[in-house]
């Protein structure tokens, strides 16, 4: 009698817990992208959140909430309630802003909480197809002939297109002239239109450019090739294995978030990555699958911010 009495007590203390868990979600849940709409992040997260809606049983809306290069929505997600009804996708570029920004509202590692890495978009080199050079190697060799000669369109101060573009830069010993832009948009279509030589661009957002003969592709920016376009050669296959940086798209709710939250959001998302429609989707748009544990993501966050501390010094960048 005793040992029933205390199996009903085990049950009863298990019963709030199971309720919370089989709760969650209780709402439509708000998915931050700190970036303007139509961007790459919405071109992954529209139909992530899709397959997410119909493995959580609740809509997935997307606010857009960009400016301030994501800062605005890191801001809003880090303030929001730590219930797993409001996440953000933003790239691990996120990470390196404590050694780039002089102030931040938010602290990456202390007011949020990853679930899991979702895709890489790799960045590549791209030239006007008029520079006659066939690859890194020989744009290599005329940029450092003629220095004055050669220019780089800059999106945006403190990218990942821009850092990239530095890493390469410091590695090869190149010296060009830099213009910058407002954006990704503008600086392609200089580059298209031949007034700047060289950018460094998202895979998807290039390809047919690629395809259409438009632009010449040089090499990504990564340490292996991708599934999405894979003659494309690395900077580590032509010699400069350091010249690495990528678009990395990382899930982040707010610290504090209940664990029981966290693990729902990553078995539905382990079961989203691998649906085959959203990979083959995904892949087309130039994106590689890339999912992790929590504990793999913030390990991850942790190694990249790492990585910068001792290169952003150097390369003299640092923003308000």
């Amino acid at each position: 009698m005793h040992r029933r009495a205390a199996l009903v007590a085990a049950l009863a203390g298990a019963l709030p817990s199971a309720a919370r868990s089989q709760a969650y979600p209780s709402r439509p849940i708000r998915l931050i992208i700190p970036y303007p709409p139509g961007g790459g992040t919405d071109a992954l997260s529209r139909p992530w959140a899709e397959r997410m809606r119909a493995r959580l049983g609740q809509p997935v809306v997307i606010e857009n909430r960009g400016g301030a290069a994501t800062n605005i929505g890191m801001e809003a997600a880090a303030r929001s309630a730590p219930d797993g009804h409001t996440l953000i996708i933003n790239t691990d570029n996120v990470a390196l802003f404590p050694h780039l920004y002089r102030r931040l509202t938010y602290d990456l590692f202390r007011d949020f909480a990853p679930v899991s890495y979702l895709a890489d978009s790799p960045l590549v080199l791209g030239i006007n197809p008029s520079v006659p050079a066939r690859s890194l190697d020989d744009f290599v060799a005329l940029v450092r002939r003629e220095p004055d000669k050669w220019s780089f369109a800059n999106p945006s101060i403190g990218s990942p297109h821009h850092l990239g573009y530095e890493l390469l830069a410091r590695e090869a010993g190149l010296k060009m002239v830099q213009a910058e832009y407002r954006g990704g948009g503008p600086a392609l279509n200089d580059v298209l239109a031949g007034h700047v030589h060289l950018g460094v661009f998202t895979l998807g957002a290039v390809r047919p450019q690629f395809e259409a003969g438009t632009l010449r592709p040089l090499a990504l920016l990564s340490p292996h090739r991708s599934d999405a376009a894979p003659a494309i050669p690395t900077t580590a296959e032509c010699g400069y294995p350091s010249v690495v940086n990528s678009l990395r798209f990382v899930l982040l709710v707010p610290a504090q978030t209940p664990p029981e939250a966290i693990q729902a959001l990553h078995a539905a998302n382990v079961e989203a990555m691998a649906d085959p429609a959203l990979r083959q989707q995904l892949l087309r748009a130039g994106f590689d699958i890339h999912v992790t544990t929590p504990e793999q993501a913030g390990n991850l966050l942790r190694l990249e911010n790492e990585r910068w501390a001792p290169i952003l010094p150097g390369l003299n960048i640092r923003l308000d």
